[in-house]
């Protein structure tokens, strides 16, 4: 509103001073300082004004970031994601598994030794087979708590020789168990697992306990269980021992 004052006060000074003389020179020289004023005052605004639009220009000045494209994000989820994950878990074989493994450990239908022995075992059929010099055959007399008798032929290996010449056992050993699959189980002290036994109709046989595989000419069905059976004769006449015969024995215990 000022300027525009000013402006029209110049405007009417001008018009003014056209009808005066050449003596009036003093007056136009007065309207032109006053037009130089204005016309400072407006530079003096125009500068005022450009400064801040010269900031705005310096704010702005912000790098542009490039938006990243759909395949390059979904590289980098993955890779988050792929970093997230837990390293999988390394199970180490260590040398006792190894060798367990050899032995047997994880096959089945085997046959086991543990306890106070120098070494646990773990025996196929084929491994037993293959111990000729502790196999025996034999017919062996039964008699059953209800007093029925019966002969069957049985062919395995001898246990006590078994366990000491195979397994080793602990000269402190004072319990030996026979474990079936099925949890039933029999005890024998070492001096009974190695004592000879007898046939009450006939004495004069000895027959020693073994580990059978066979029976009367048949190995046992792998389907049935482990093909491993504990035999043993008669004590003494009267002697029931069918029931110390355990079927699918699974683990020979030492203690």
């Amino acid at each position: 509103m000022k300027k525009l004052l000013i402006l029209l006060l110049a405007i009417f000074l001008i018009l003014a001073g056209c009808s005066q003389d050449a003596a009036d020179a003093p007056i136009n020289n007065e309207i032109n300082d006053t037009i130089e004023e204005i016309d400072d005052e407006i530079n003096e605004k125009n500068e005022d004004t450009n400064e801040p639009e010269a900031e705005e220009d310096e704010k702005t000045d912000v790098p542009v970031i490039e938006k990243p494209s759909e395949e390059e994000s979904e590289n980098e989820e993955l890779t988050e994601e792929i970093s997230g994950q837990e390293e999988p878990i390394i199970e180490e074989v260590t040398e006792e598994g190894q060798i367990g493994e050899e032995q047997g450990e994880n096959i089945e239908n085997t046959l086991k030794i543990k306890g106070l022995v120098e070494k646990e075992l773990c025996l196929t059929l084929e491994e037993l087979k293959a111990m000729d010099d502790i196999i025996f055959e034999a017919d062996f007399y039964s008699l059953n708590n209800f007093g029925t008798t019966g002969y069957t032929r049985f062919k395995g290996v001898k246990l006590w020789d078994l366990l000491k010449n195979e397994g080793i056992i602990n000269p402190e050993a004072s319990k030996i168990s026979i474990i079936a699959q099925d949890g039933y189980s029999m005890e024998f002290t070492p001096e009974q697992v190695q004592m000879e036994y007898m046939d009450e109709t006939n004495p004069d046989n000895k027959y020693p306990m073994i580990i059978a595989w066979e029976e009367n000419g048949r190995e046992y069905s792998l389907d049935e269980g482990n093909p491993y059976k504990l035999v043993v004769g008669q004590k003494e006449p009267g002697d029931i021992n069918k029931p110390q015969w355990v079927s699918n024995i699974d683990l020979i215990l030492v203690e």
